[in-house]
């Protein structure tokens, strides 16, 4: 676990629970640097199971070192999710590239079904200190189509700047990324308390505050 998310770990095991997410299956390639082998080198997830084993899902992540240019180490980075109904092999749903900088971690974190279980969400992030992109997928099983979009600071243009993280916690019926706000782990000031949740819809990019407070068992 990188410093970052063990600080914000530390920090909300203060806050006192009031109901819960399912912990997230999550896989990262650790922090780019100049030590990191030049050939592709693949990690991979624990399996999400749904109920009676209808659906599944793992996520893959394939790194290497690219050659120095500048003096600069970089990193690349391709994301897989692999996803298998009642009875079939497992099969590639979605992949994305991303080229990382030194020091930066790149990870996926399978986020679950939603509740009528016709959608699957898994999270593309990368992270450095105390900032995470976040890119959600979400698969539909019906059609057995991927949306994937990045949040990007949609959800921080919107509330007080208290450096404030954002978890994704759960994928709507409809598709919508969910996403809490927790209390600053940096400032203890009214303004910088507990955000809420927000639906960030893929399809329009717009996001949207559902609930003034979330009342999260923070993870």
């Amino acid at each position: 676990m990188h410093l970052r998310r063990l600080a914000f770990v530390l920090a909300l095991v203060l806050i006192a629970p009031v109901c819960s997410w399912a912990a997230h299956l999550s896989v990262d390639d650790g922090e780019c640097h100049a030590e990191m082998p030049s050939h592709d080198t693949v990690s991979k997830s624990p399996v999400f199971s749904s109920h009676l084993q209808t659906f599944r899902a793992y996520g893959t992540i394939s790194f290497r070192r690219n050659a120095k240019s500048a003096g600069k180490v970089s990193c690349h980075v391709v994301y897989r999710l692999y996803v298998a109904a009642k009875g079939e092999s497992f099969s590639s749903a979605v992949q994305f590239a991303w080229d990382t900088e030194e020091g930066e971690i790149a990870g996926i974190d399978l986020i679950g079904l939603s509740k009528d279980s016709s959608k699957f969400a898994a999270n593309f992030w990368l992270a450095k200190g105390d900032w995470t992109e976040h890119r959600p997928v979400v698969y539909d099983l019906s059609t057995k189509q991927v949306m994937q979009a990045a949040l990007e600071d949609k959800i921080q243009k919107r509330i007080h700047g208290c450096d404030q993280l954002e978890d994704f916690v759960a994928v709507t019926n409809n598709g919508e990324a969910v996403f809490a706000i927790p209390p600053s782990i940096y400032d203890d000031s009214p303004e910088c308390g507990d955000k809420g949740l927000w639906h960030f819809d893929l399809k329009t990019g717009n996001v949207t505050q559902v609930k003034k407070f979330s009342s999260i068992k923070w993870r």
